[in-house]
């Protein structure tokens, strides 16, 4: 953790040389301060809201549309524009844009949505299973199958939960340098993620970011040990008439693989035998086996607004620009390992080996080339786009192979991709209506996506949304295309594309969210009981039903998470708990006089019911599927106190604390065992300046 630690000293360091303090802002901001006093007002329904944005430290509390002044015997309202930090700078004006253009205030607030995320994802992962260490992995105990990708990726699905795939990226627009700590305790380690962003001015920012995790574990051969390194900029000219956008990443997803418990090793585990509490003494299925993803990406995106017109009253503007947009990245994974005797007694999955040294590695480069027109108009009531895209996919082994002496495997495959299509989202008075369709015209099995929503949203927080997608796409390249020094898993196989239709639909109100997914998967690409790359020609059919809600007695919060799934045809394939639920019960106050601190103490019940849980290969980084075990039926409680002073939250949590009392039956797969009790601290501390 030294570099993670060197740059937040060099982040730091820095801030001075690009301060962009307006004095007279300053005194502004004095001035309202001063009009504040020390005591919120009590209003049944503003003073319990956990979603506003609290600077107790300057004796007001910032809503999302306005400011009530502490001790205030009117109810002022002080437009939040107006509200300067001491730098000058608005806080609304700190500002995400994500890779779709949706900008997005930067949250400083301690809510129980940012608690649930504070995991080395930084996503909720409700609907995940987590292994024993931090870094390790997830097992998925529900799929979300919407997207708009429509080529194949490589697969390794158990090492993307920490990467950043091209739609997790974030740009940034600041008025003052900020800094964004995240950390998080490990087992024997920790996770660290700093960001700095600066604007040089209104029209150019710069950030740089990199977020290191590596934890030890409590079991062998577990450490994980994980590197993100990113950079992006941004610029516009004052006119507005170009722009362009562009990053760097690099990534290297780490792990040391064990295999999980061996058989005599998960029946003393259940027994809870007194002799293996430090868990470094179980046996571990694997002695010396490591794997890896790297992944360098480069991308660039720019736009020449070549149209540009107003009406007479000049408030309507119609412009159409024209963009372009190339994103090329390299991948590379590998699965090493010296262990010979797990394997061979699990023939039936591995087969026989060619060398008792293993060293399975492929290269997997991809290149995606747009060329775009958006036109935006009040009268098409929003955004028009139309583009053509160029993919090139290529995926590289050492060499070429004969397996059984008769089937032969490339040594490389290569696929060009040609489509087109269009985007239309309109937004009218709270009603709109977002569409999507591309065809690949070239390359491959033609796949094609046609994703289309409508919904509305009043002004009370109500809301509404339903759509549908209808998409054929490739099958991932491990299902396809794969090389090992193991003899079962070699397979070069001309797969159907898979088809996803699916129906869904949404409503939220201030007190109760429902989302509906009724997805029918045909030709489904998995890996079956002995591991082996197989596609379900049948028909899938999946039902998932999502309820969630908060309900406030004063101080208190009860949210919870309610999750119900059927799969009516292909559990063959397809599997998943019929019930996951989490129920969180807290208290929210201000504590001290003052008011200081604003805290939160509370637990959280998680349960899902019992299913045959996908087991894990780790020479293919992929889960597949197993008959033999059942996992789940187990309760696990979290207890939690969460804090904040000023920009600073700080998270403090023991998990599965009834360990000891529900039994040892926790796992997240049938020999990996699930988190035992622990203790973690997590800290994420904003820096304006």
């Amino acid at each position: 953790m030294k570099k993670p630690l060197f740059l937040w000293i060099f982040f730091m360091s820095i801030n001075s040389l690009f301060s962009q303090v307006d004095a007279a802002s300053i005194q502004q901001d004095s001035l309202i301060l001063k009009e504040s006093t020390k005591k919120v007002p009590s209003s049944p329904e503003k003073n319990t809201e956990i979603d506003n944005l609290f600077l107790v430290n300057k004796g007001i509390v910032i809503q999302k549309d306005t400011i009530i002044p502490k001790n205030s015997k009117k109810k002022t309202l002080i437009p939040l524009d107006s509200v300067r930090n001491m730098y000058g700078g608005r806080y609304v004006d700190y500002k995400i844009i994500t890779q779709a253009y949706d900008t997005i205030q930067i949250d400083t607030t301690l809510n129980i949505d940012n608690y649930f995320r504070h995991n080395y994802t930084q996503k909720d992962d409700f609907e995940w299973l987590e292994f024993a260490n931090q870094g390790q992995g997830y097992n998925k105990l529900a799929y979300d199958f919407i997207n708009n990708k429509l080529t194949p990726t490589l697969g390794v699905n158990a090492k993307l939960y920490n990467y950043y795939a091209l739609e997790d990226m974030e740009y940034y627009h600041v008025p003052t340098p900020t800094t964004i700590l995240f950390y998080r305790s490990g087992f024997d380690g920790q996770l660290l993620n700093s960001i700095f962003t600066t604007n040089f001015g209104k029209h150019q920012n710069f950030s740089i970011a990199y977020k290191g995790l590596r934890s030890v574990g409590d079991y062998q051969r577990a450490r994980a040990s994980h590197i993100n390194f990113r950079t992006t900029y941004t610029y516009y000219n004052t006119a507005k008439r170009y722009q362009f956008r562009t990053h760097i990443i690099s990534q290297k997803i780490d792990n040391l693989e064990n295999g999980g418990l061996t058989e005599s090793s998960v029946t003393e585990f259940k027994n809870d035998n007194p002799d293996f509490s430090a868990r470094g003494r179980v046996d571990v299925n694997l002695s010396d086996s490591e794997s890896y993803l790297k992944s360098t990406r480069f991308y660039y995106e720019h736009e020449l607004r070549i149209l540009n017109s107003k009406d007479s009253l000049n408030l309507n503007m119609t412009n159409l620009k024209l963009g372009h947009f190339i994103s090329t990245e390299k991948l590379k994974y590998q699965f090493t390992s010296s262990d010979t005797e797990y394997f061979d007694d699990n023939s039936s999955i591995f087969g026989t080996r060619e060398s008792d040294d293993t060293k399975d590695k492929t290269e997997y480069n991809t290149t995606e080339n747009q060329i775009y027109l958006k036109f935006n108009s009040p009268y098409i009531l929003g955004n028009f786009k139309i583009f053509t895209a160029f993919n090139s996919i290529a995926q590289v082994y050492e060499t070429s192979k004969v397996v059984n002496e008769t089937e032969a495997i490339s040594k490389e495959k290569n696929i060009n991709y040609t489509s087109f299509g269009g985007s239309w989202n309109s937004r009218f008075k709270g009603v709109f209506l977002n569409a999507y369709a591309q065809q690949i015209i070239s390359g491959g099995d033609l796949g094609s996506n046609l994703h289309i929503n409508a919904g509305f949203q009043l002004k009370n927080n109500v809301s509404a949304k339903a759509g549908f997608q209808l998409k054929s796409i490739a099958p991932n390249n491990n299902t396809t295309f794969y090389q090992s020094n193991f003899s079962n898993l070699n397979w070069e196989q001309n797969f159907d594309n898979e088809i996803y239709r699916t129906l869904y639909g949404s409503i939220k109100t201030k007190w109760l969210g429902a989302d509906l997914f009724l997805h029918q998967i045909k030709n489904y690409a998995y890996f079956n009981s002995n591991s082996v790359a197989s596609q379900y020609s049948q028909t899938i059919d999946y039902l998932k039903l999502k309820l969630s809600s908060e309900l406030k007695f004063g101080k208190f919060a009860f949210n919870n998470s309610i999750l119900y799934q059927k799969t009516t045809q292909g559990e063959e394939a397809f599997r998943v708990p019929e019930f996951v639920t989490r129920n969180t019960l807290y208290y929210q106050s201000y504590f001290f006089k003052g008011d200081p601190l604003l805290a939160q103490i509370g637990l959280t019940f998680k349960y899902f019911s019992k299913y045959y849980a996908n087991d894990y290969n780790p020479a293919l980084n992929e889960f597949y599927i197993q008959n033999n075990t059942q996992i789940g039926d187990y309760p696990t409680f979290d207890v939690f106190v969460n804090g904040e002073v000023r920009r600073t939250r700080i998270y403090f949590k023991v998990e599965n604390v009834t360990a000891a009392i529900t039994g040892r039956n926790y796992f997240a797969t049938s020999n990996q065992p699930a988190k035992d009790l622990s203790i973690r601290l997590g800290i994420v501390w904003n820096f304006w300046n």
